[in-house]
């Protein structure tokens, strides 16, 4: 029997589909960080020596994937402009499972730099799930299936390091890799089997063999585009920012070294949760209220929050901040990817979602670096320079978001003319 007739599924297709992505990003959210987070340990086991040498490995391990799945992103997306988006994500997902699959049984870690090199070079599945959900979704549910979305790959990033260090430690990390290539090809097979590609939203094979093709300049030109890019940017920077920072600073603030490891999880993990939560609020708040005034509104938070961060003398007033920051400043990928829903032109929309998504994963990869340089001049240095990123955020969203109101079907007359024009323009 098909997955696709199972008693209890959604009869409407698109649901299926909802249901499929929402899923599989669970299953594949949570593989990345049963491994990656415990990748020193790893290292270390394949006989790296010394804190420095360990470091140095780990960060060019993690970093190496997701610069080279940003750079190729837009590649893999006009792609499925033209032949869809299932199938590329199905050949992401094979190669998460092959690369977990080996991840497990190499013998040094020149071995995990050829691995990472390759599923960077098949693209991320973070890049590629958008797309794939807004092609089939229809308008007056995207906000809040965006939202869905977010909120599941959030859940599963901040739940993930915890199941991953139980499995660590009662089954080694070698087998641990091992399930996160099990999770892989379980989400492969609800998408081959439970997703279904709709003609009439208009990602039918011919519409995309015979549409416009985007460039990258072609999509600044989009209403608001150049904004949306920098916003992902620069939301996803100042998130992953904290990483290197915070187990760093609680030994500033008083907090011992035994106890560092486990508060600075703690953090990192309801920091991410209360984003979740504040995803899922803005999904539903999107189809009454214009997505321009929302993020100006989520940006004042995040500058209000993120200035005095950098000014606490205790380690359970910065919980209670990164708490804050992410009720108050989390969900502006939501808001962006909606608003990017309602101008982006149908038939270039796996590209232009591939854009924001790289640059999402641009700003994922310089966040930890930056943060990093930044504490040779102090710890606290990069809680004002998100600051600024805020401050310089919310004069940009306010001076060039448009007005999209609430629940809107599609852009206002002025910007379909511009969506027209720049769609138009030959490479």
């Amino acid at each position: 029997m098909g997955l696709h007739i199972i008693p209890g599924l959604p009869k409407e297709q698109w649901r299926r589909n909802r249901l499929a992505i929402n899923i599989a990003a669970a299953l594949v959210f949570a593989s990345l960080t049963f491994v990656m987070p415990f990748l020193p340990l790893y290292v270390k086991e394949l006989g790296i020596r010394g804190d420095a040498e360990i470091a140095t490995w780990s960060g060019l391990l993690i970093t190496v994937a997701p610069l080279l799945a940003a750079l190729l992103g837009p590649a893999w997306g006009r792609l499925g402009d033209r032949y869809g988006m299932k199938i590329m994500v199905e050949r992401c997902m094979l190669a998460l499972a092959v690369h977990w699959g080996f991840f497990g049984f190499a013998r040094n870690t020149y071995d995990l730099l050829a691995l990472r090199i390759i599923l960077g070079m098949f693209g991320g599945f973070g890049i590629l799930s958008m797309p794939l959900l807004v092609s089939t979704t229809p308008k007056e549910h995207m906000s809040r299936s965006i939202g869905y979305l977010q909120t599941v790959q959030m859940i599963s990033s901040a739940a993930g390091p915890l199941i991953g260090g139980m499995l660590a430690d009662w089954i080694g990390i070698r087998s641990t890799c091992l399930v996160s290539t099990a999770f892989c090809i379980v989400g492969l097979v609800l998408i081959n089997r439970l997703y279904r590609e709709m003609p009439s939203t208009g990602f039918s094979v011919s519409s995309r063999q015979h549409g416009p093709r985007i460039s990258l300049r072609e999509a600044v030109a989009l209403p608001s585009f150049g904004t949306m890019i920098a916003v992902i940017f620069s939301v996803n920077f100042i998130e992953r920012s904290f990483t290197p920072v915070v187990p760093l600073y609680i030994l500033e603030l008083g907090t011992s070294l035994g106890n560092a490891a486990k508060t600075a999880g703690l953090i990192l993990s309801l920091g991410l949760l209360s984003e979740a939560v504040s995803a899922s609020i803005l999904g539903n708040q999107l189809k009454t209220v214009a997505p321009r005034k929302l993020l100006l509104w989520r940006l004042s938070g995040g500058l209000l929050v993120s200035l005095p961060m950098g000014l606490v003398w205790a380690t359970s007033q910065l919980l209670i901040l990164r708490l804050l920051m992410g009720l108050l400043a989390g969900g502006c990928m939501v808001v962006v990817y909606t608003l990017g829903s309602r101008i982006i032109p149908a038939q270039t929309r796996a590209t232009s979602f591939s854009f924001l998504s790289s640059s999402g994963l641009l700003g994922a990869a310089v966040g930890p670096v930056v943060a990093g340089t930044l504490t040779h001049i102090s710890l606290r240095a990069i809680f004002f320079f998100n600051s600024l990123i805020f401050l310089f955020l919310l004069i940009l969203s306010f001076r060039f978001i448009g007005g999209q109101g609430p629940g809107a079907g599609g852009p206002e007359k002025e910007d379909e003319a511009k969506i027209a024009a720049a769609a138009a323009i030959p490479e």
